[in-house]
């Protein structure tokens, strides 16, 4: 029984109980930056624009006729990263007046920022080199392909017969 009381006058600690509180909550905080760890980590080291034109070379060169194929995106803009931020106001009552001050901090994890949001850019105009090219049907193709995989309208759209 005399354990039971101990634990109870540890409970009645004021020091004791906000300790225990900023335990709990630096634990829940780790647990729950886990998820967004694994987040992090599943970003490619290769900037979207080179991954972009890699991929459309690669598609587009599979397309009967097409031959080899260079391929150049230009965009309006990079890409934006919304970054996670944890903010502490603290506020400070001097008898009639009182002054809040406010400490905005980035949340990181695995030595970055944690990123909510990416938004990609627009793109601007695209330029495709292609063996095949010179035949119209050809040509036809890669630009119904590129239009539709970018989502650009076709007078942004340049292709030309790759040099041999």
């Amino acid at each position: 029984m005399k354990n039971i009381a101990d634990l109870k006058k540890l409970a009645q600690n004021k020091h004791i109980r906000l300790l225990a509180i900023i335990f709990i909550i630096g634990i829940t905080l780790m647990l729950g930056f886990k998820d967004n760890d694994r987040i992090v980590q599943t970003k490619t080291s290769a900037p979207k624009e080179v991954d972009d034109e890699e991929r459309l070379c690669n598609i587009l060169s599979h397309i009967d006729g097409v031959g080899d194929v260079e391929v150049m995106i230009t965009y309006y803009e990079t890409v934006k990263k919304d970054i996670a931020y944890e903010t502490k106001t603290d506020s400070m009552g001097n008898n009639d007046r009182s002054e809040e001050s406010e400490d905005k901090k980035a949340v990181m994890a695995d030595g970055g920022p944690v990123v909510i949001k990416e938004t990609y850019p627009r793109v601007k105009g695209v330029i495709v080199a292609a063996e095949g090219a010179d035949d119209p049907h050809i040509k036809s193709a890669l630009s119904k392909a590129v239009t539709a995989v970018l989502d650009v309208s076709a007078h942004r759209v340049c292709i030309y017969k790759k040099e041999d």
